[in-house]
């Protein structure tokens, strides 16, 4: 969308990037985005990207700004921009709930939210990040423990990071797609790294799968995503959306991407003044 001409996730002449994800790629003249989301995104595409650090104070054409941790994989950021109006902050892909391969997210106060609604229904409630890893390590031994070798299909940026830092730490091996060692590299340059890295892994990873298919699986695969059977998600529940919702005390909210239909309705019935809008929207302020 575009806020006084400056892409939040959209191709503008100045615009935002949130996160390293395919369908968050933008282009323009001048790409803002952390340090991190540079290195992922140029795995897979070229642009000018000027790297800002979280929390640090910039200027995106006329407007100050701030990124704050999003929580959604390493690099994600939220952005807080400064405008003639009143404070705005967009959030991207975000996760309230810390994991073990992204910042731990940041949700400053702002008198306008944009927020994602991927997950924006009460059907969405997920266990916690911790919950869900007893889960997957339960399924993976109990594989093991009957000879077989259990595979798990995930996203291959982001996702197949956190479940290779998750078997790392019980010392579980793993054989991840030539993709996600590509996306590992990148994340060992900040500090994350993965000793259990096999081309003979106890675990298979391969890339993630449909829902339509989860059926077609045999006992020993597993799709690990918000909309698999095991939902260890990197976006926020709908219960993790109010949460921030209520971390920001915005005056107006939009709500964009997923259930943003459903996610504004509800939060009219909780007392705000929410609107629903389209990603490719330009918000007039």
């Amino acid at each position: 969308m575009l806020v006084k001409g400056i892409g939040l996730d959209s191709s503008a002449r100045l615009t935002f990037q949130s996160h390293a994800h395919s369908d968050h790629f933008v282009s323009g003249e001048v790409i803002f985005a952390t340090k991190a989301t540079k290195f992922l995104s140029h795995l897979r595409k070229g642009g000018f990207y000027r790297e800002v650090q979280f929390r640090k104070p910039f200027y995106i054409g006329d407007f100050r700004a701030k990124l704050y941790p999003a929580g959604h994989m390493l690099g994600s950021a939220g952005i807080k921009l400064w405008l003639d109006s009143g404070t705005l902050f967009y959030t991207g892909d975000t996760k309230l709930f810390k994991l073990r391969t992204a910042e731990k997210s940041r949700f400053p106060r702002a008198d306008f939210l944009i927020i994602e609604a991927t997950f924006g229904v009460p059907s969405f409630a997920f266990p916690s990040p911790r919950e869900a890893e007893k889960k997957l390590i339960a399924f993976v031994e109990e594989a093991l423990d009957r000879g077989k070798r259990p595979v798990l299909y995930v996203n291959q940026v982001g996702k197949a990071q956190e479940v290779m830092k998750i078997l790392d730490i019980h010392k579980i091996t793993v054989r991840p797609s030539r993709e996600m060692l590509k996306v590992a590299r990148v994340y060992s340059k900040f500090g994350i790294s993965f000793r259990n890295i096999s081309t003979d892994g106890e675990v298979v990873l391969r890339s993630y799968r449909s829902p339509e298919v989860e059926n077609s699986l045999s006992p020993w695969e597993l799709t690990v995503s918000g909309f698999g059977r095991l939902k260890l998600s990197n976006h926020a529940d709908f219960w993790e959306l109010v949460r921030i919702v209520e971390k920001v005390k915005p005056e107006k909210i939009f709500t964009v991407y997923g259930f943003s239909t459903e996610f504004a309705r509800i939060l009219r019935g909780l007392g705000h003044d929410a609107t629903s809008i389209l990603p490719k929207s330009e918000i007039k302020f």
